[in-house]
């Protein structure tokens, strides 16, 4: 939690679509104990549910997919996205996902272009997709700025994740990060493919509110929020971002208050398959 951020009066149910296990900048710190602090952070702030995100590989510092799984069992209020390193992907790695999505451990699939040099529209990808599809999971892609080195975000722009979104209409397709820096081109592929959707994780990082612009930020978001409230999720990146910073920026918009109910928690639970914790009013 940042120590400076206020916490916003929020009377809707929300559900964070966007966090990690990540010891980044937490020197001495395990994955277990990071789980801790999120479980923490969302009582602080009254999240309801958080979805998890592995790493696509082993030894960063991101949980893997097995850590996360293990980190995540018998926490009613976490859910865990599958992945898939797509430079190795192999036979065994798919029938693994399906598996996991089969029991319900797994309630969708995040890859990351950029991170790896791979086109979501590649046909390497497709028996991923063909899990998802068989289990009514989205899938969740990486998109924008990646490792401050440009040239990757050839891999991840709005463009190339809605070549997917054409090719496949019945697949829940999800854009982290609204693809910042490139929020206009990411607004109006949201608003051209039906089965296109984004969160806005890292949307309220001072990094990013200094190089797209607060107004520029908040004026695409309005833009989708009114055309379409159904295509927002509610995310943070945490532990790299301010869950508060967030709530604040959906509390933002002058939209109606159903439509910000809709972006927090009622999209996600319309895309992900989520069983949330007995005693949670939707």
């Amino acid at each position: 939690m940042n120590p400076g951020s206020s916490k916003p009066r929020i009377d809707s149910v929300v559900v964070d679509c966007h966090t990690h296990l990540s010891t980044y900048g937490r020197q001495g710190e395990t994955f277990a104990r990071i789980r801790d602090h999120l479980l923490c952070s969302m009582r602080a702030y009254g999240v309801a549910h958080s979805l998890v995100l592995p790493d696509s590989e082993f030894g960063t510092c991101v949980s893997d997919l097995d850590t996360t799984l293990d980190l995540a069992r018998d926490r009613p209020n976490l859910s865990v996205l599958g992945t898939a390193c797509i430079p190795t992907l192999d036979g065994g790695m798919v029938a693994k996902l399906d598996s996991l999505a089969a029991s319900g451990r797994i309630v969708g699939v995040k890859l990351y272009p950029g991170f790896e040099e791979f086109y979501p529209n590649d046909e390497v990808c497709l028996p991923i997709y063909e899990v998802c599809l068989t289990h009514n999971m989205p899938v969740l892609f990486h998109a924008g700025e990646t490792m401050d080195e440009p040239w990757r975000d050839r891999y991840n722009r709005p463009e190339r994740v809605a070549e997917l979104a054409e090719r496949l209409p019945d697949l829940k397709v999800i854009i982290a990060h609204f693809c910042q820096p490139h929020i206009a081109v990411c607004r109006d592929a949201l608003l051209t493919h039906p089965n296109l959707h984004a969160d806005i994780s890292g949307m309220a990082h001072p990094s990013v509110v200094d190089r797209c612009g607060r107004d520029e930020i908040a004026g695409v978001l309005l833009e989708v929020a009114s055309s379409d409230p159904g295509k927002l999720l509610f995310g943070t990146d945490w532990p790299l971002c301010d869950v508060g910073d967030h709530l604040g920026l959906v509390d933002s918009l002058p939209i109606p208050r159903a439509d910000k109910s809709m972006i927090l928690s009622g999209n996600a639970l319309r895309l992900f398959p989520l069983k949330l914790a007995p005693g949670t009013t939707v």
